[in-house]
């Protein structure tokens, strides 16, 4: 099943955070936005899922002043051809150089107080950030996600800077015995 990346894809997912936040003592439950389905809850962690395929996983933690966004793509090494090994690592490294909507990802990062990065794996790209809980902040972060899939500025210079880290990353595993067992045996 494909997923449409958007804003708006994510932005309903905030208004699924913000309409299933505990609600004040007495009040009542809220209802769910159109085209949010509730799954599941289990051991506080609940699972939604938007209209377009979008699977949405909350786990609301009050003790912590803290939000953290993470956004998994079930893509990763094992769907590159002969000739594309690397691009799905590669592509992680790129999302962070900028977009149409938030060309320096990174000063806003900062100014923002942001920890945020990203990983690779066999079947899968993960892509999280930490920050101080705010609306805005959270809003933030979303979008950026959203825009950095869809219009993330991939330009030759920064392929070349980035596929050298990349190689690097990827020879360091080299001389680990159990990352080379690892590749050997999925492969």
């Amino acid at each position: 099943m494909s997923i449409r990346f958007t804003s708006r894809t994510l932005l309903a997912a905030i208004a699924l955070v913000a309409t299933t936040l505990p609600p004040q003592v007495g009040a009542q439950s809220r209802p769910l936005p159109q085209g949010v389905q509730q799954v599941a809850t289990v051991e506080g962690v609940t699972e939604y899922r938007l209209a377009n395929g979008m699977q949405v996983l909350l786990f609301p933690d009050p003790s912590k002043p803290t939000v953290t966004v993470n956004v998994t793509y079930k893509v990763g090494s094992r769907h590159e051809n002969y000739g594309e090994t690397g691009m799905a690592h590669l592509l992680e490294h790129l999302i962070f150089k900028g977009s149409k909507d938030h060309p320096s990802p990174e000063k806003e990062f900062a100014r923002r107080g942001f920890r945020n990065n990203g990983t690779t794996s066999f079947d899968r790209t993960n892509y999280f950030s930490t920050f101080q809980a705010s609306d805005d902040n959270l809003k933030w972060a979303i979008d950026w996600s959203a825009d950095a899939m869809v219009n993330s500025f991939i330009a030759q210079k920064d392929l070349d800077s980035e596929m050298t880290v990349v190689r690097n990353e990827f020879e360091m595993g080299e001389n680990d015995p159990t990352r080379v067992m690892l590749k050997r045996m999925q492969s």
